[in-house]
């Protein structure tokens, strides 16, 4: 389903942060039925496709975006814009990377109590590994991933998690 749409941004005080497009009603309403839990995909000018959810603000829903984005297409709030959505049917709603499946794969404790987390924590965490570029990094960090579930019996503290990330990094520099 494709529209265009006007890059706009939340005001400060505003519950949403950021850019955004506002999703026709009649668009939103056709997505729904084919991706009733609202997660999509969102090609942006044929240039860059982001995994979003189609999220609701008062009257209307939107896709929020964030400064990388519009700086990797080249656009700024106020700027036209073409949207194409596709229902997101992959397995987070997310896309994973190949080391994360691997560590998760490689232990089936800890890969169950991820499983066992919201969906929307799923997708945190990967997007907290997806962000890192070195591959070594990525694996480092889904098995402190997986070890700080463990440790807390499959809850998470992100706060807590930031450090277990910190010691396991100073542990690693002697």
């Amino acid at each position: 389903m494709t529209f265009k749409g006007t890059i706009s941004s939340f005001g400060e005080n505003s519950l949403g942060h950021g850019p955004y497009i506002e999703i026709p009603n009649s668009v939103f309403e056709e997505m729904l039925k084919i991706a009733p839990d609202k997660r999509v995909k969102c090609t942006l000018n044929n240039l860059l496709t982001v995994s979003r959810a189609m999220s609701p603000k008062g009257y209307f829903h939107y896709i929020l975006l964030n400064k990388e984005v519009l700086k990797q297409i080249n656009i700024s709030i106020g700027d036209s814009i073409e949207v194409k959505l596709q229902a997101d049917e992959s397995k987070y709603g997310i896309d994973i990377t190949e080391e994360m499946e691997e560590v998760l794969f490689s232990d089936p404790e800890g890969s169950t109590l991820f499983h066992q987390l919201t969906p929307g924590k799923q997708r945190t965490l990967i997007n907290v590994i997806n962000k890192i570029k070195s591959s070594q990094l990525r694996i480092e960090r889904s098995f402190v991933i997986l070890a700080h579930l463990k440790k807390l019996k499959g809850a998470i503290d992100f706060k807590l998690l930031q450090q277990d990330f910190k010691d396991y990094k100073d542990k690693m520099n002697f």
